[in-house]
Formats: structure tokens, sequence, C-alpha cells
């Protein structure tokens, strides 16, 4: 690395006398009357830098400071002297906006820092760049020309991100598609540039706490800018508990329950809601009904996931629940319960009382036992007691929680004498003859 000095007087009398002896002699290395000026640094690579505006969303800074380093060439002075610093374009990139301030060398000062201000690019995605240069020949400098070849520092500027994470990665479950504006909105809503670490990132506790901080902000958003349109699409996620939201109303909670954030997320993963339309698709209450009847279909599913999970019958309800109407026909989803599935055996314990299914029969039951039990009491598994054997996790067994096989009984008597109160041949299914006191 090349170093260039600056001299005061005991320097030069100390190299004279190296390169004379005796003899006094001044070298000839530059104009003592005629110093100049460069940029301090040492390899080529060094006289450019990049500033990008992706790096520091915080705040949404208008502006940026580089410093560079800047010496003299020649003598100490006793008095003040200015160096002209301009700006020109580089060839091949739009130019970037700087701002340059004043650059004097105070006496006795032979090296110092340069604060620019370098403004956030007009356009994303665009890279721009300016070429510092000290103009010697200026009426105003009272420096000359520096070091050949470090006159001049380039700024390359732009506004570019990279995707902080892909589609094909787990979190995205929580947080949905990357996307520059939502990357924008989670770094202000962390106050952390750096919210997207891989550490971060792959843990569980902390994708939870980023979904339902960046689900109460948009609500909140919403409400304070109702006619403002949210853009950020954050998934809603059964794994999180989200409190009511301002749109649910009397009619929501009459025909899908009380409010209970497992019953939300299941309600607007079945209708494909996410923060962007939630207001939309489930705040509307002339809907209401059909999103009851969605709701239903949600519930029957979610029940079935229950078995897999090794829930008890008296835990379902709690879980999840939806009140079911008799003047009103669902849609309905085939309980595993009563096929032999995961749950090995569960479907031969049900047929044996109900006997083959179908959907036309399930509709039958799903009514008689709700004029039955009535519709606060009412519970879609009280029909189907059976859960994960407690010895064996791959086999069934009556769910005592709920009664169990008297339970499943009680239900058979009712259907059966709903059945057989009808003329014959009002249905096309048909019940099991059982001898049941």
């Amino acid at each position: 690395m090349k170093r260039f000095y600056q001299y005061t007087i005991t320097g030069l009398l100390s190299m004279a006398f190296l390169a004379t002896s005796c003899e006094k002699e001044e070298p000839d290395f530059y104009d003592k009357n005629e110093n100049g000026v460069y940029f301090d640094y040492a390899g080529q690579e060094e006289f450019q830098t990049s500033v990008n505006f992706a790096d520091h969303v915080l705040g949404n800074p208008q502006e940026l400071k580089v410093e560079l380093d800047v010496k003299l060439l020649g003598y100490l002075m006793e008095n003040d002297r200015k160096a002209v610093l301009k700006t020109k374009p580089v060839e091949g990139y739009p130019e970037a906006t700087v701002t340059i301030p004043d650059v004097v060398f105070t006496a006795e000062e032979s090296e110092k820092k340069v604060e620019i201000t370098v403004a956030r690019p007009q356009e994303r995605d665009t890279e721009y760049a300016v070429c510092l240069y000290f103009d010697a020949d200026d009426a105003q400098s009272q420096l000359g020309h520096g070091i050949k070849g470090k006159e001049e520092f380039v700024i390359y500027v732009e506004e570019t991100y990279t995707p902080a994470w892909t589609d094909y990665d787990w979190f995205v479950m929580y947080i949905g598609t990357w996307t520059v504006d939502k990357h924008i909105f989670f770094i202000n809503l962390t106050q952390d540039n750096n919210y997207a670490s891989t550490s971060k990132l792959n843990d569980w506790y902390t994708l939870c706490d980023y979904n339902l901080r960046a689900v109460n902000a948009l609500r909140q958003q919403r409400v304070e800018n109702p006619d403002e349109p949210i853009t950020i699409d954050i998934p809603f996620s059964s794994d999180n508990s989200y409190a009511k939201p301002p749109y649910w109303g009397e009619s929501h909670d009459k025909y899908l329950g009380n409010y209970s954030s497992s019953l939300f997320a299941s309600l607007a993963s079945a209708v494909g809601a996410n923060t962007t339309n939630e207001f939309e698709l489930l705040g509307d209450e002339n809907a209401v009904m059909d999103l009851h009847k969605t709701a239903v279909k949600a519930m029957m599913s979610q029940y079935n996931n229950y078995l897999y999970w090794g829930y008890k019958g008296n835990n379902y309800k709690s879980g999840t629940w939806t009140p079911m109407y008799a003047e009103m026909e669902y849609d309905v989803v085939k309980p595993y319960h009563w096929e032999n599935t995961w749950a090995y055996g569960a479907g031969d314990m049900i047929s044996q009382y109900y006997g083959e299914y179908s959907e036309e029969k399930y509709k039958f039951m799903i009514k008689t036992w709700l004029e039955k039990q009535g519709t606060e009491n009412f519970v879609l598994i009280q029909m189907f007691p059976v859960c994960l054997s407690t010895y064996d996790w791959w086999s069934a067994e009556w769910d005592s929680t709920i009664g169990g096989e008297d339970q499943i009984k009680e239900c058979y008597k009712a259907f059966k004498a709903a059945y057989d109160a009808a003329p014959a041949g009002t249905y096309s299914f048909t019940f099991p003859e059982l001898n049941i006191e």
C-alpha cells in the first residue's frame, strides 16, 4: 500500500539529511505553493461505495449519510483552505441525488471526513450512481490537484429488496407470501431490520407472535381508517388466540356461536379469509346465514381432526362449536368416527348401531337429535361416542367422557323411533334391527 505524506519543517530537514548528508535540499514531489487534495483510500475497489435504502427501513429515512476520507497533499499552512467538491454523472446510470457540504481544511488540518447526504431514489429496483470529484480548476478552489487516480469517488444508490423467505418455507402458514410491502410492514411492526433472520423465522413462538401482532395491528388500522383497504395479507392460524374482531355482532353470536378463536380460524380457512378481506367476508351481517352453514361444515371437518388428535368427546364443544338448528338444511362431512380410519375399529363400532353411512341418513340423524336435544345442548360427537384407545393409539374405544356405548344406544333408539314413525318408503336408507332395552 502506497502512503503519501504531509511534511512539516522538521520532516523536510530529516529527509534532506538522509539524501545529502549535510546539504539541505527540498524534494520536488510537488510545488509547496500548490498543495492538493485527494480521496484517502488504497485499492481501486475502495473508491466506490453502495447505499441500499432497503437496509434502512426503520423511520423511513429519505436521506442517508456517507462519510468519505479526504486528505491533503503538501505543506501544512497557517490559514484555512477550501477544496471544491462537485458531482458528475456515471455513464450507464441515472444520476443519484446527493448534497455536498463545503470542504474546508483549517490551519494545521491535513485530513478529514466529509459527510455526503444521499437522497432516497425515486424508483425501487433501479440502481443510481454519482461521481464525486475535486475540481482544482474552479475559481473558488484554494487547493490544487491531488494524486492521480485518487481524485474521484463513486456512490451507487438503490432501494432493492431481496425476499426474506420463499413460498416453500413452512412459516408461510403464519405470515404468508413475501412481498416488499409486507417486509417493510414487519420491520416497522417489530422495530427490527433483522426480524427475518433464519433463527427467528424458524422459531414457532416467534412466528405465532409475528402473526398475532400483525393481525391486531391491521385490524386497528382498518378501524381507524375504514375506507382505506388493507393490502398486507396475513393468514389466520389455529395456533393463535385472536380477540373477537370488531365486526362480530349479535347475529354472529346467534348463528356462529359464542366467539372462540378456534371457531374463527376454522371459519376463516373455510371462506378464504385473511387480513385483507376478513371485514368483507366475515363482517357482513347480511351474509351471516351463509357463514353459518360454512361454519357448521368447518366444525364437522375440525371434529374429524379431533378424533385423530386424541380429543375426548367432552372437549369437542369447548374446542369448536357452532350452534345448529333443526329447521335448517346443512351440507355435511362424513364423520371419520363412522369409518375404520386411523382409529381402527371405530367404523365397525358405529355401524353396528347405525348401519351403512349415507349422506341422507346422516342429515336425518342430525335433524332428529337436534329436535331431541335442542340447539344449546346439541353436539355432533354425541352421536359418535368413540375415541382413540388409551392403550393403543391405533385403535378405537368407547368414549366414557360422553357416555360411551350407553350414549350411542340412546341415539339409536331416538333415530329408530323417528324412522319407524315415518310412512314406509319415506327414506332410501335403513337402520339395523336391534333389541335395546
